[in-house]
């Protein structure tokens, strides 16, 4: 590098820094974004200006489209944290329909609640559920539909009570 260019990016970082700390929200960024201007210039230090005025205005130039670069990335950045946080939000509720779920079903007795886990959480048939567990398919069939009765049971005050604070 020459000292011409060095001597530039040296006088310019200061006012770079202004620059950028003028723009933008945080703070602590500004100073990423004076390094990010300069490794962009040193890498493109041949295309400089010789000129002391037109080189600075070349600096800045490079500051600008890394400012450009950097609300872009912001913008981003935001966007997904949103989608994110609304997709959290979602989950927060699918989260505590599995947990009303899993504490009916571990309420139920435990014959009942294996059975319930085997078709519907383990994706057997009421007939293979009852070979698992050594019993009639005929009396697994009218167990499943008994821990059917007892979960719709113990979850229907919770949707009702949730349905009735809904705005």
């Amino acid at each position: 590098m020459t000292t011409a260019a060095e001597s530039l990016l040296r006088d310019t970082a200061p006012r770079l820094l202004g620059y950028f700390l003028n723009r933008i929200d945080v703070a602590e960024d500004a100073a990423d974004l004076v390094n990010e201007t300069l490794i962009a210039a040193l890498k493109s230090a041949r295309r400089a200006p010789s000129e002391p005025e037109p080189a600075r205005m070349w600096l800045f130039g490079i500051a600008r489209n890394t400012l450009r670069h950097h609300y872009r990335s912001t913008a981003r950045r935001d966007a997904l944290t949103r989608r994110l946080t609304e997709a959290l939000h979602d989950s927060r509720s699918e989260l505590d329909d599995v947990h009303d779920v899993r504490a009916a079903v571990a309420a139920l007795p435990e014959q009942l609640a294996e059975l319930i886990r085997l078709v519907h959480w383990d994706g057997f048939s009421i007939e293979q559920a009852a070979a698992h567990t050594g019993i009639n398919p005929s009396t697994a069939r009218s167990r499943h539909a008994r821990a059917k009765e007892l979960l719709r049971q113990h979850l229907e005050p919770t949707r009702v009570a949730e349905t009735r604070r809904a705005p």
